[in-house]
């Protein structure tokens, strides 16, 4: 134990061993951070992800009970460098931003702000990272860093039209440690909810509605994350607004009414996305590409009989709103050269295509295949390294296609 007194320190020296001591309580707190981001990645990735069914009467106490079930998976995706260094972003040259994208998005959503406060109360972790987890793709983005490929789509038709089978395909991509955090989500409203069924693929502290999302009314919703060259500092986010077209008011309206509020929202894009949905009911199939103000609808006709979305814009101003993506190119190329899909069997083939090594359809960071046959409503998700052609079963599996009894019981709530 040392006998000297702080008086006795010179006053220059005692600054710098203050300094000292903080970064290094600094140090240690990020590399125990990263220990626990180690320690939940070192589990085992080939079981299935968690499925957590909620019932609730408000989307805050979905939240709250949501947070709590999945309390380990958000405190180790928000030790993870990849979040970290979004968060920091948040806080510091992105501050300004930030702040402006949660203040519009609170005044235009404030349900689903409610939501997300409700996650964060529940996992007990600072709410301005759940807030970064659903502006991720809006940050990322303004931060300009070498960005990351997610998603392929496809769509097939029978070559005797919709009325004989019609289906859709996604890959769900991301690169890293993620693999380890997601989960399914299903949300069921108690009498006197203000919110309807909703269910989908979540990422730790993101809404659904980012991921795979659909509703008790036939319609689903996947999104290929797009890299347009700018992007707004207070525009609305990609997650709640496709959780708002898909889950609230315009779900149950079809397939015209989810594009008209993901393209007529109260405000600009801060980024863009390319959203595929499929309308179960109608038989119906479109993609719509955003960039802020601007869209683009490509409804799947019984004359195209397929198509297939990647990570570039196709209909928006293709070449001009985005770089090349060399991975989307790839990709493309390789769908192009296969037999045109007309079938569920054909996209669970293309969904799990490795022949370009470089680039392939089905990589190592496919964290799940979703494939929806539209003729029966029943969705199947493939998981964890293993792909649909691979024999193997799905891990999950769901009917889509709405019951009377749902349909008579909850479109009340929004008319």
């Amino acid at each position: 134990r040392s006998t000297l007194s702080t008086e006795t320190v010179p006053r220059g020296l005692a600054r710098k061993l203050v300094f000292a001591a903080a970064a290094m309580v600094r140090a240690l707190c990020w590399t125990a951070s990263l220990f626990a981001c180690a320690w939940v990645a070192l589990a085992d990735i080939t079981a299935p992800q968690p499925l957590y069914r909620i019932s609730a009467r408000s989307l805050h106490d979905a939240g709250l009970q949501l947070g709590r079930l999945a309390a380990p998976r958000l405190k180790g995706w928000f030790a993870c460098e990849e979040i970290r260094r979004v968060l920091a972003f948040a806080r510091g040259a992105g501050g300004e931003a930030f702040v402006a994208m949660k203040k519009a998005n609170t005044e235009r959503f404030p349900q689903y702000v409610a939501e997300l406060e409700g996650i964060a109360e529940g996992a007990g972790v600072d709410v301005d990272a759940v807030w970064t987890a659903n502006l991720i793709e809006e940050l990322e983005s303004l931060m300009n860093q070498s960005h990351v490929n997610h998603c392929s789509d496809i769509y097939a038709v029978s070559e005797a039209g919709y009325a004989h089978g019609f289906a859709h395909g996604h890959n769900e991509d991301w690169p890293g440690v993620i693999k380890n955090f997601w989960y399914w989500v299903e949300y069921s409203p108690l009498p006197g909810a203000d919110f309807e069924i909703c269910s989908g693929m979540a990422y730790p502290g993101t809404l659904i509605g980012f991921a795979t999302t659909w509703n008790a009314h036939g319609m689903y919703l996947t999104q290929n994350t797009l890299f347009p060259y700018k992007s707004t500092a207070g525009g609305l986010a990609s997650t709640f607004i496709q959780r708002e077209a898909i889950c609230g008011k315009a779900g149950s309206g079809g397939l015209d009414a989810v594009i008209h509020a993901l393209t007529t929202s109260a405000g600009p894009w801060a980024d863009g996305a390319s959203v595929n949905i499929v309308d179960l009911k109608a038989k119906r199939m479109a993609n719509v590409e955003v960039h802020q103000g601007q869209h683009a609808v490509t409804e799947v006709t019984e004359a195209m009989f397929n198509y297939s979305h990647f990570n570039m814009y196709k209909a928006l101003q293709p070449g001009v709103v985005d770089p090349l993506d060399t991975s989307t190119a790839h990709r493309q190329a390789r769908v192009w050269a296969l037999p045109a899909p007309h079938e569920k069997a054909d996209i669970m083939r293309i969904l799990s295509d490795r022949h370009d090594e470089a680039y392939p359809v089905f990589r190592d960071e496919t964290l799940a295949t979703l494939v929806l046959d539209g003729a029966t409503g029943h969705l199947n998700a493939w998981c964890c390294g293993q792909s649909p052609a691979s024999g193997a079963a799905p891990v999950r599996s769901w009917n889509l296609l709405p019951s009377e009894l749902v349909e008579q019981s909850r479109v009340a709530l929004f008319t």
